[in-house]
């Protein structure tokens, strides 16, 4: 019968290489890093969540500044087109309800609604508190829109039919 030789089995090549790193530096190279990985985790994952939490933040932000711009035009649309004497309340009705319909839970609080008159320009400013996701950053919005009172000016004469946006 042929003679077999046995060989003693090597270890894999991961444990060969940290058993020559032993030898070789006089220790055991891996010990030192134990739960190195964790604390890694720790200092690393609430700098993420800040990250992703500030990102949503500007997010809401920039969409609640969307928010006001189009309340803020729907106000004055209704302000520029109104030529009766309470044009102030259905343009700050007009406005709000804008608000609350297109940024249902964006804006915190009360939005605040002025509204005013320049010559023959009307304007809308609307204004709010964005939603909070980070703590003790607070952002506040505020968008302004305006224009020429409309009525109806008349081919003849003049044309100086509706001066301060009556007929």
């Amino acid at each position: 019968m042929p003679r077999t030789e046995v060989r003693p089995s090597l270890p894999p090549l991961r444990g060969r290489a940290r058993a020559l790193r032993a030898r070789a530096f006089g220790r055991d190279a891996g010990a030192g890093e134990r739960g190195a990985s964790a604390i890694e985790f720790a200092i690393l994952a609430p700098i993420l969540i800040l990250t992703l939490l500030a990102v949503f933040q500007f997010a809401f932000y920039y969409y609640a500044r969307e928010i006001t711009l189009a309340a803020a035009q729907s106000g004055a649309r209704a302000a520029r087109t109104t030529t009766a004497g309470d044009w102030q309340g259905l343009a700050d009705q007009t406005a709000r309800e804008s608000a609350s319909k297109v940024g249902r839970g964006m804006l915190d609080g009360d939005v605040q609604v002025r509204s005013g008159q320049d010559g023959d320009h009307r304007w809308v400013e609307v204004s709010g508190k964005v939603v909070k996701v980070v703590p003790f950053l607070d952002f506040h919005v505020s968008q302004r829109s305006g224009g020429p009172i409309e009525c109806f000016r008349p081919d003849v004469g003049s044309g100086l039919a509706c001066q301060g946006g009556a007929p």
